[in-house]
């Protein structure tokens, strides 16, 4: 599988297939909003041939982490095709946006139900407390804690968060 990833605007056909590949691979349930949160920074496509087989991608995203706002790499919407699941064109995707993410950003997240996965990627599971930020009051999102990793970048000696506070935006907040 051959990688590659750009902040450029995308063609109508690209679009349209990058929203197949992930409608796909979620199963349908892969919202308009999830949609708008791969947008702003760095999309990663994995293609066999001319065929589009993986997606990812990495936006900047404004966070409070342990009192301090940071820009961290939020990464959306991974997504492999279903005939090439298991046989490690994930993993291969996921290797080419943790070196993005440890190389452009102090700090990265994500939130999955796949924690052995992003586990044996470097990824460290979150065992703080997450909120969201609504109407300038910080709500706790207790249910979201479970789901969310993070991944300390090079330019970091921070190992471990305790509490991160994320902007309230359409769809899920993480």
């Amino acid at each position: 599988m051959k990688i590659s990833s750009s902040k450029e605007p995308l063609s109508i056909e690209k679009t349209l297939e990058i929203r197949e590949l992930l409608h796909g691979s979620f199963e349908g349930d892969f919202s308009e909003q999830d949609w708008r949160h791969t947008f702003g920074g760095y999309r990663f496509l994995g293609h066999i041939d001319d065929e589009l087989i993986a997606h990812g991608a990495v936006v900047p995203r404004k966070l409070i982490i342990d009192g301090e706002i940071t820009t961290a790499g939020y990464v959306e919407a991974i997504a492999v095709k279903q005939d090439f699941w298991r046989i490690g064109h994930g993993t291969a995707l996921m290797r080419a946006i943790t070196e993005h993410c440890l190389s452009a950003f102090s700090m990265s997240m994500l939130s999955t139900d796949e924690k052995a996965f992003y586990r044996r990627l470097g990824w460290s599971e979150f065992t703080g407390e997450s909120y969201v930020l609504i109407d300038g009051r910080e709500v706790r999102s207790a249910e979201e804690d479970d789901g969310l990793m993070f991944l300390p970048g090079l330019s970091t000696t921070k190992k471990a968060i305790n509490r991160v506070v994320c902007e309230l935006r359409e769809g899920d907040a993480w």
